[in-house]
């Protein structure tokens, strides 16, 4: 069972870039829980090389080893630390291959990682600023040295529990040159708390053996700040500085960092600091500076001016210029990484990159199904969750008119209306059949900039909206209150009083003591999730972002608080109310923004009267945020965590790794949708676990069974697509029916095994057998069948028969697969050794075609019988044409052997007589697949091309198909009586020539 990734491909939260000097086209980018990628092609083509060796996947920075290319160093941990979308990191890792292997290094409960430098001549010299963990005091925080390559740590500059080094430079020309700034900085869900007496500015010149404060020129409260020396000049000092009012901007020193003066207070250059603030030094000009923010702010004047560039996308993080071409730079910004060759005119593109960070999920009823889901630093957006095309494309998504934090609701079996609620108290209905985007928020006031005590509706930066499943026509939002409305959000009626703590001193200014920040990821006692029961309408289950759960079972008439009483203050992330039992629901709830990272997973079965925490099995320090029960099994539930997935088939009390293939990443939020797992992801975009059916029939049975076949799932005909070269990057799921079987242990190398398909009537129509010997064609159709210990996947493409290994027909064509199954019932027999299984399944009529061809059910029969019908002749053709090589085989050693003329004549008349006839079946010029557009085809050809063009969902029959159907075989026929006049009259007399001689007869199989 392989996880895929339908993308989208388009690029998320990149803080940290490089580059090599002398190589223009390697680069490296870290994504915020997206994990190391790499490209070689100057953006061209990203790749992930972080995969299966990191144990977290939020970067905070990524260096080079100058002297050794080979050598790289990455510390986890992003810098710019959101109250949303943020994940921590474990420490360092190096490789020294390039990439293409790590190892951990330390400093694991560094948690977020500023910056890496390593020294330019020894690449065993490495400093790391570490900024430690934002959610509460830590003695992590610090600067670190190692001169062993990361074997040991030495902390070489400590300011507090609470203030970590966020940002550091070094001396181009002197390595014992170096320049930190110290952040003093934390977070609660409520407010974050930036600048104090401990954010400094602090200078060494001995490699930091001693260092000294820096405070001349600078403000004396300070907040984040970034600083680098000019590369090109080292007595010039760059720095960006957040401060009150006037005092925040660029500053410049121009004796080593002595000393600073301000140079500018452009607002652009400081806004929001918290999440930007790196300034970077041009290599070659002293005098051009860039500082990221909301824009990458370029300035050409030595810092006094700015000029903003938006690049590919808003809000930029870092940037690597390369020394040696000041025009060549990588970009990293909340649209992932790019590359420029001409100094920012144009980039390369971030629609390759499936690095996305996805909030809530959601699925229709359509055919395929579309996923829904709100792309953090991007627009919400509806993504087919499989397509016609060889991949899934940008052509396959549509943009939801959402922002993006959203939380979707809409009628799954008409999602003609979005409801989308997003940052700011932002609430939209979408009609997605006019593309008209209205707002339906129940009270309109200004939310960004004010106190949620001020408000008369809280909201928070994920507000909660449901459409009922029971009635389309119901909907329900959370701010501190459930409300309710029936006419698509004209008017709202509140269903209850406020089910938060609804804490005062919670609900003030966001930010400070410098910086407020009020755009809703700071609000707090807000309603965070409801969910409806699937089972009974009424019951309403409410979560808030500050622990409290509540439950009405008479649609909001009555509310009753079912916290469990052992529940920390934590958000309720997750509520899920059973599929199977009205009375029963699960909660997923996450504690990190309280400085609680235990996995906290609950249940009841009472309608929260009582609750059971089930966490046996999920590692102790990686917090859920989302559980679900599978709807075709009560008690099979799958849990997301921070770094990975879970499953547990005994309803909790015991969970176990679901992770496979996929990445390391943090699980936001999972659907169960038509026997697949829907899993979107904080940095890696969204990811399907096709078919869990055999995940359904886990039991005692399959654990003890040497080998097991499980039940396959039903599947759809497969439609048409007529021509097609559009896609994307997004994966598909494998075509055809998915058998799965586990071999508990190995089949020993002489045990046969084997799989068959079988008809409605119990005849083989397809095979795999590992006894028989695999020649001709045999060979060019991958065995799947394996013996090898562990679970397995055996696919059928839905065919009957095979085509006769005729190299006219091979060489233009590899798949000889014949016709389409038609929609029946059908068996899976699994064969090994003297065991045998069986298992039955369907192949069904896709909804889709059903709606658009009247009674399909009698087409796809017609379509059957003609298909039956060209095939048999087709065999019947290939049996001719291999029986006159076999007699031209003979013709030839009689030719050989012979010196009797009317021999000789008579035989050399007959050999072109098979020729001739021969021709009329297989084209002998056919020699490769191009062959088709330069010979007329023959008539086995053309059968072979028939069956093809009628196939799949070209239905009804029409009447063309029956014409040509009957023409050809009339042809065929024509031909086949030939056949049978050169078998018994051509060779007969032959053979009546050679009985007045010593020669063999000629012999024609039948």
């Amino acid at each position: 069972m392989a996880y895929r990734n339908i993308g989208p491909f388009r690029g998320g939260r990149v803080t940290t870039v490089e580059g090599l000097p002398n190589d223009i086209f390697t680069y490296y980018m870290g994504a915020t829980g997206g994990g190391v990628w790499k490209t070689t092609d100057g953006g061209d083509n990203w790749n992930n090389i972080s995969d299966g060796y990191f144990n977290t996947t939020g970067i905070g920075d990524i260096t080079v080893a100058p002297s050794d290319h080979n050598i790289i160093y990455v510390g986890t941990g992003e810098s710019p630390i959101r109250g949303v979308k943020t994940s921590h990191g474990d420490g360092m890792y190096k490789s020294l291959d390039a990439g293409k292997t790590w190892k951990h290094i330390g400093l694991s409960k560094t948690r977020h990682i500023g910056g890496v430098y390593v020294h330019p001549k020894n690449p065993d010299i490495v400093y790391v600023a570490a900024q430690g963990n934002p959610w509460g005091k830590d003695e992590h925080r610090g600067l670190y040295l190692s001169k062993d390559g990361g074997k040991s740590w030495e902390k070489i500059l400590n300011v507090s529990e609470d203030s970590g080094i966020v940002d550091m430079t070094v001396s181009e020309n002197d390595p014992n040159f170096m320049m930190v700034t110290s952040w003093q900085f934390q977070r609660k869900p409520w407010a974050l708390s930036s600048g104090g007496p401990e954010s400094k500015v602090f200078k060494t010149t001995d490699g930091g053996k001693t260092w000294k404060t820096i405070s001349k020129g600078l403000p004396a409260l300070k907040g984040k700040m970034g600083i680098d020396i000019s590369p090109a000049n080292p007595n010039i000092v760059y720095m960006a500085i957040e401060a009150k009012e006037r005092e925040g901007g660029v500053y410049r020193s121009d004796d080593a960092g002595e000393s600073f003066r301000q140079t500018s207070n452009d607002a652009t250059t400081f806004a929001r600091p918290w999440y930007y603030m790196h300034i970077i030094a041009d290599p070659n000009d002293e005098d051009e500076v860039w500082v990221m923010n909301s824009q990458a702010m370029k300035s050409i004047d030595g810092g006094k001016t700015f000029t903003g560039m938006r690049g590919t996308h808003v809000d930029h993080h870092d940037m690597w210029i390369n020394p040696n071409n000041s025009d060549i730079m990588i970009n990293a910004n909340d649209g992932g990484a790019a590359v420029t060759y001409n100094g920012g005119t144009s980039w390369s593109s971030i629609y390759n990159q499936p690095t996305g960070q996805f909030y809530r999920a959601l699925t229709d009823n359509g055919h395929p199904y579309r996923v829904y889901s709100g792309q953090q630093d991007n627009s919400t957006i509806a993504i087919d969750s499989r397509v016609m095309d060889n991949g899934i494309g940008e052509m396959h998504w549509d943009i939801m008119r959402a922002g993006e934090s959203s939380t979707v609701a809409l009628d799954p079996n008409n999602p003609r209306f979005v409801y989308s609620t997003y940052f700011a108290s932002n609430f939209v209905e979408w009609d997605r059949d006019i593309d008209n985007t209205r707002m339906v928020r129940p009270y309109p006031e200004r939310i960004s900039g004010e106190q949620p005590k001020n408000l008369k509706l809280r909201a928070n930066w994920n507000g909660p909206v449901i459409v009922s499943p029971h009635n389309p026509n119901v909907i329900y939002y959370g701010s501190q209150y459930v409300m309710k409305s029936t006419d698509r959000g004209v008017t709202w009626k509140t269903i209850s009083e406020d089910l938060t703590r609804n804490n005062k001193e919670h609900q003030g200014k966001g930010g400070g003591p410098i910086t407020n920040e009020q755009i809703t990821a700071e609000s707090y006692n807000n309603l965070f999730n409801i969910e409806e029961s699937p089972l009974q309408e009424g019951v309403v289950w409410v979560g808030s972002d500050c622990g409290l759960v509540h439950v009405t079972q008479d649609g909001g008439v009555t509310w009753s608080n079912v916290t469990p009483k052992d529940l920390p203050e934590a958000i309720i992330n997750v509520i899920e109310p059973s599929p199977h039992d009205a009375s029963t629901a699960y909660i997923a709830v996450a504690g990190y923004k309280l400085n609680n990272f235990t996995p906290m997973i609950y249940k009841t079965s009472d309608y929260g009267v009582s609750w059971k925490k089930i966490t046996d099995g999920l590692p102790g320090d990686t917090f859920a945020r989302s559980v679900r029960e599978d709807p075709d099994r009560k008690g099979l539930l799958y849990a997301g965590t921070e770094t990975g997935m879970f499953v547990s088939f005994n309803d909790g009390e015991q969970w176990l790794s679901l992770q496979n293939n996929l990445p390391e990443v943090p699980i936001t939020d999972l659907r169960v949708k038509r026997k697949d797992l829907v899993v979107t992801t904080q940095g890696r975009a969204i990811w399907i676990l096709d078919d869990l059916t055999p995940l359904h029939q886990v039991n005692e049975k399959t654990a003890m069974a040497d080998h097991f076949l499980y039940k396959p799932r039903d599947t759809h005909a497969e439609l048409s697509v007529a021509y097609s070269i559009d896609g994307g990057y997004g994966q598909n799921p494998p075509k055809g029916v998915q058998i799965n079987y586990v071999n508990n242990k190995a089949v020993d190398e002489s045990t046969h095994m084997g799989l068959e398909i079988l008809d409605s009537t119990g005849h083989i129509i397809h095979s795999e057998y590992t006894n028989e010997k695999r020649i001709g064609c045999d060979t060019l159709v991958k065995p799947q069948l394996k013996k090898t210990p562990g679970a397995h996947r055996f696919t059928w493409n839905m065919k009957i028969g095979r085509f006769d290994c005729l190299k006219e027909l091979y060489t233009t064509n590899r798949d000889l697969s014949a016709y389409d199954a038609p929609p029946g019932t059908y068996k899976v027999r699994f064969k090994v050794g003297e065991q045998e299984q069986v298992e039955e399944f369907k192949i069904t009529i896709d909804p889709r075609i059903k709606s658009s061809v009247e009674n399909v059910e009698a087409a796809y029969i017609e379509r059957d019988g003609i298909s039956k019908s060209i095939y048999r002749a087709a065999g019947e053709m290939s049996s001719g044409v291999r029986s006159l090589r076999k007699v031209k085989q003979q013709l030839r050693f009689l030719l050989q052997e012979s010196d009797l003329t009317d021999v000789k004549t008579k035989g050399r008349e007959l050999d072109k007589k098979l020729d001739n006839w021969i021709a009329k079946i297989l084209q002998k010029e056919m020699r490769t697949y191009q062959s088709n557009y330069m010979f007329e085809a023959r008539l086995l050809i053309k059968f072979k091309d028939f069956l093809n063009r009628i196939g799949k969902g070209n239905l009804p029959v029409s009447q063309g198909v029956r014409n040509v159907s009957k023409d050809y075989l009339d042809q065929w026929n024509v031909l086949k009586s030939e056949l049978e006049e050169i078998r018994t009259k051509d060779i007969s007399e032959f053979n009546g020539l050679l009985e007045r001689t010593e020669l063999p007869m000629l012999y024609m199989p039948q």
